[in-house]
């Protein structure tokens, strides 16, 4: 999703190949017949139509994070807030391109940048191990106000209880998401659905399984996974306590897993320390260390430093030790 350096060199030593290449083509072309040698015309539009992509991004990245942005996201995206400082940056390049290429619109209900910027964490957290990865068909979010029935009508209707949903068929590059829910998975409570990871780990297996997996993930995490999810469905034990909806099949133990492996990490690897790992060697991330609670120590005044009362002597020998004889 990000354009690195590197990234960009390779697009444009592919483009420059790929010009030259076609105008050898025409060249050839113009020798069996003349007129053709006016192609070569189009050797700009060519080298144009390969580097557009990556030049848009470099462009959308040159620009200033909205303060407004960066606001929401320390209020509340728990994952922003325990990464350093070199890794935010990262993160809030993320949110700058899917924001600039992923259509964001409400059906019956107002956005605000809260909700956009939500939905683009959202599609950063679950893919923020993978250095080279992005959603290829997502074009556009819906945003309806609560949750919907199966033919994605808004309606407050009896079986309208679908708060998400990865497009498919006419609704393929689609995806729908309640507001009200997605605004709930980032509440700040440990333990609790969050429908955007949910719906971005569906989609993250429509990726894998149309332009395979990612580099950082090698295929004997993929056969743990595999021989985990297939014992747990024909024998579940449930070790973890996680809701039964993840065994309705194995693309929801993923998505509802993917929810328990970046909301409450800590607690998914203390009851099954063997699924967290496999999770872990999946995403590439080791989110129970970076969420784990922070432990505070006390701090002291420095006894070896100058006393701040101003006598020039250590601290030790002057303010401490008249308030420890007064004890």
């Amino acid at each position: 999703m990000i354009i690195t350096s590197e990234a960009n060199r390779r697009n444009k030593n592919f483009a420059i190949a790929a010009t030259i290449a076609f105008a050898i083509i025409v060249l050839l072309f113009g020798w069996i017949w003349l007129p053709g040698i006016l192609l070569l015309g189009s050797c700009p539009l060519v080298f144009w139509l390969i580097r557009r992509h990556t030049v848009r991004r470099l462009m959308v990245l040159e620009r200033p994070f909205p303060k407004l942005w960066e606001q929401i996201l320390v209020s509340h995206v728990a994952f922003y807030r325990a990464l350093p400082a070199s890794e935010k940056n990262r993160f809030r390049q993320m949110i700058q391109v899917f924001l600039d290429e992923v259509r964001v619109t409400g059906i019956g209900t107002n956005i605000d940048d809260t909700i956009r910027v939500l939905v683009a964490a959202s599609a950063a957290i679950p893919i923020f191990g993978f250095h080279d990865w992005e959603y290829h068909r997502l074009g556009e979010v819906l945003i309806y106000p609560e949750s919907f029935g199966k033919e994605y009508q808004a309606s407050k209707r009896e079986d309208s209880n679908i708060l998400g949903l990865t497009g498919l068929h006419q609704l393929r590059g689609v995806m729908i998401l309640s507001k009200s829910s997605l605004l709930a998975g980032f509440d700040g409570k440990i333990r609790g659905d969050n429908v955007g990871i949910h719906e971005f780990a569906h989609l993250v297996e429509v990726e894998e399984n149309e332009h395979g997996i990612p580099m950082e993930v090698s295929w004997e995490a993929v056969n743990e996974w595999v021989k985990y999810v297939g014992r747990e469905l024909s024998d579940p034990k449930n070790p973890a306590s996680i809701r039964g909806y993840a065994y309705t099949n194995d693309h929801e133990f993923f998505a509802v897993l993917s929810e328990y492996f970046f909301k409450s990490p800590v607690l998914l690897k203390e009851k099954d320390p063997e699924l967290y790992r496999i999770m872990r060697a999946m995403f590439h991330q080791d989110t129970a260390s970076l969420l784990a609670p922070k432990l505070l120590t006390r701090r002291r005044y420095k006894k070896n430093a100058q006393c701040p009362c101003g006598s020039g002597k250590r601290y030790k020998n002057c303010c401490l030790m008249e308030s420890t004889k007064n004890i």
